[in-house]
């Protein structure tokens, strides 16, 4: 699957004409702030990641692309990046707590939202139960959580891996790259206040 690679998208040797039918399409407007195309060019922006594909036909088709100018672009790779880094704390937590509980994987469950409800709309991991009614690992991960995101940022700081792999963070990125630099800023700012 494409999601295991972190090469940069190939958008593919039609992708010139693709991008300038999507402009043309959408009348040169960007479609999340409405300005008009002027001498730089809107980009084209794939709304379901290109990587969740493995055809460069499906990724492109232009049901899935929209014209942004490139400010909204970039708050849409912010975006992005933002869930990509989430998810990869979320499965490198996923994968050390249960060493710390001696349990085994299954009797833990993992869930990310980068604007969860119940966490006031922030970026939110959460670490839960599977077994009903639950046998105390909620509480007891809860208590070593400091010692638990310390461990998380030494596994992915010491990885030999240049921007991610299954051995720390999982796939690449939703943008093919992989979430390393931002899956350490998240281990950081928990450890340590940082923003």
């Amino acid at each position: 699957s494409n999601l295991w690679k972190n090469e940069p998208n190939q958008y593919g040797p039609s992708w010139k004409e693709i991008a300038d039918f999507v402009r043309n399409r959408d009348q040169y407007l960007c479609k999340v702030c409405g300005n008009p195309q002027t001498e730089t060019t809107h980009h084209v922006h794939h709304i379901k990641p290109f990587r969740a594909f493995d055809s460069i036909q499906d990724a492109n088709d232009t049901e899935n692309l929209i014209t942004l100018c490139p400010s909204c672009h970039r708050r849409a790779e912010r975006v992005v990046r933002i869930r990509s880094g989430l998810a990869g704390a979320a499965y490198t937590l996923g994968h050390i707590a249960p060493l710390f509980l001696m349990c085994d994987t299954r009797d833990l469950g993992v869930f990310s939202d980068p604007q969860f409800i119940l966490g006031d709309r922030q970026p939110t991991i959460v670490i839960y139960e599977m077994i009903p009614a639950g046998i105390g690992f909620a509480q007891r991960l809860f208590e070593r959580s400091d010692e638990l995101i310390k461990s998380a940022f030494e596994l992915v700081s010491k990885c030999i891996c240049s921007d991610g792999c299954p051995s720390c963070i999982g796939p690449g990125g939703e943008q093919g790259s992989g979430s390393k630099k931002e899956v350490l800023a998240i281990f950081n700012s928990i450890q340590f206040g940082e923003k």
